[in-house]
């Protein structure tokens, strides 16, 4: 009852925008904590962070099978705190410690969170109350991530309790994981329990945020239900609409999708853009090309003239068809209409000329040349067909020239370019710049996937280099639980066997049958099947 005499809010026009426009062209959502950077820090301070970030991964290393506490009391770690104790300063940068949780954020395996949640308890008791707030915040962030939600309530519950400010922004983040893990009845339920937080009452721009969230997940009937349920604290507008019209769309029910469509038409609320938009996307995805045209020609008839991100929908289907000849038909009809390319058409137009029954590299760098001539930053996504297509081909120097150009235009690569350039490399018997090239991810801080593991052991393999496919393989296993194919354990069994290292052959034959990744042979029999 007291929602129901709340006044009434609506989305300003740039957040509902942003709204659409994430729901409707593909963009990724910022990451969680966008809270404000905290202060750069001085060399001896990133010394120090680098000291502290080994002390928590050396832990768990020594004890992988720690668990995180879901519930107080949260015992210290004897050997952790002394280590700690031993590192920083009293009382320590008030900063520090968050510079440590992000680290740990941006990573993605190979966590150490028993030794994270040890030591935020350690330090937060010596800091001042103003750098509590994002402190909490980026620990919460952390555990959901991971999915340790009884800890991440835990943690906003003490916040509550210590009266540390929650930013409406926490909760945003914290109902996103909710929905990411699939648990849309907890992220509803802190949605409406947002007042209680003092994080203001639910108002339109979450429950769009919420919206889009299940809608990414495919939790149309969810959506749906919540939609319905706040019909009379919030009157649909097209912003609340297009999110259910979308979550149908994504849902595959276009059947439910269109239905949406019409009420919202009947209700008096034409449809914009993003919503024409999500529901030719749907059409084309689900094959139903001539529907998808004829709902594109009463768009431009309604007076709703396409954008960019419409037909970056169109060309998307084109794309992942492999109809080349039909994505630059597209790509001229937006020339033709005066919608300007951005960075996914230009995307979509080198992955076309860099595909099968293409290969053009050519006519992908000419692409290249023309979107950094309009002003449009490239991103990984933009080199990344190419690295692909350099690989089949074999060509090492346009590797390097493209690598090059990456760096001349400060475009960051992923951990796919560097697997291309990896693997290029390896091809070529070019070992100095295998391990250059991993030692730059390593700067980067861009982490290694099971596949760049596997390129690293065969080519260590290659050159019967035993120490660095072992440590590589043991990295891979114990470090990321990344679950080597049965090509690259035996690889590297073999050659250890064949440098006579029985030991460390028997060690990781352990190891991997305690990661349940192989059953553990007889004693009698365990160098037989091997």
């Amino acid at each position: 009852m007291a929602l129901l005499l709340k006044p009434r809010r609506h989305l300003s026009n740039t957040c509902r925008s942003l709204l659409l426009r994430r729901l409707c062209d593909g963009s990724p959502a910022p990451p969680a904590p966008a809270d404000p950077a905290p202060p750069p820090l001085t060399r001896a301070e990133t010394k120090l962070l680098d000291a502290l970030h080994a002390a928590l991964l050396d832990h768990r290393r020594a004890n992988p099978a720690a668990e995180i506490p879901v519930s107080p009391p949260f015992d210290a770690i004897p050997p952790l705190s002394d280590a700690v104790s031993g590192l920083l300063p009293s009382p320590p940068p008030p900063h520090l410690p968050l510079h440590i949780i992000r680290r740990l954020l941006a990573l993605r395996r190979g966590v150490p969170l028993p030794e994270a949640v040890a030591f935020f308890r350690h330090v937060f008791p010596s800091l001042p109350g103003d750098s509590l707030p994002d402190l909490y915040a980026t620990m919460i962030y952390l555990l959901a991530k991971h999915h340790h939600f009884p800890l991440a309530r835990h943690l906003l519950d003490e916040m509550r309790e210590r009266a540390v400010p929650i930013s409406s922004q926490l909760i945003r983040a914290l109902i996103r994981r909710y929905v990411r893990a699939e648990m849309p009845s907890e992220a509803t339920d802190l949605f409406r329990r947002m007042d209680e937080y003092g994080a203001g009452a639910p108002d339109p721009a979450t429950l769009a945020s919420l919206l889009a969230a299940l809608s990414k997940k495919r939790l149309a009937s969810e959506a749906q239900a919540l939609f319905d349920s706040y019909r009379s604290v919030f009157p649909p507008d097209v912003v609340l609409y297009t999110a259910v019209v979308h979550a149908w769309c994504r849902a595959g029910r276009l059947d439910e999708a269109e239905r949406v469509f019409a009420e919202m038409q009947q209700s008096g609320i034409m449809p914009n853009v993003y919503t024409y938009t999500a529901v030719i996307d749907a059409m084309y995805r689900a094959g139903q090309v001539p529907r998808a045209q004829e709902l594109l020609c009463q768009m431009i008839d309604s007076g709703c003239p396409p954008s960019t991100a419409t037909f970056n929908a169109i060309m998307r289907a084109h794309v992942k068809a492999g109809r080349s000849e039909q994505v630059l038909q597209v790509h001229n009809q937006m020339r033709q209409l005066g919608c300007e390319p951005d960075i996914i058409t230009y995307n979509f137009l080198i992955e076309t000329h860099c595909g099968k029954g293409q290969g053009n590299l050519d006519a992908a760098l000419k692409v290249l040349a023309k979107m950094t001539a309009k002003g449009c930053v490239p991103d990984c996504h933009t080199f990344n067909p190419m690295f692909k297509l350099v690989l089949v081909l074999g060509n090492i120097d346009a590797a390097r020239k493209l690598y090059e150009k990456m760096r001349e235009l400060q475009c960051k690569p992923n951990v796919v370019t560097y697997n291309c350039l990896l693997r290029l490399f390896n091809q070529e018997k070019s070992m100095d710049m295998v391990i250059r090239m991993k030692k730059n991810m390593d700067v980067e801080g861009i982490e290694p996937n099971m596949h760049t593991y596997a390129i690293l052991i065969e080519a260590f393999c290659g050159r019967g280099n035993w120490r660095r496919a072992h440590t590589t393989l043991k990295e891979m296993i114990e470090e990321k639980s990344f679950k080597p194919s049965k090509q690259v354990r035996d690889m590297v069994l073999a050659l250890l066997r064949k440098a006579g290292q029985l030991k460390k052959h028997e060690e990781l034959v352990e190891l991997m049958a305690d990661q349940g990744f192989i059953s553990r042979p007889a004693s009698d029999a365990l160098w037989s099947t091997l």
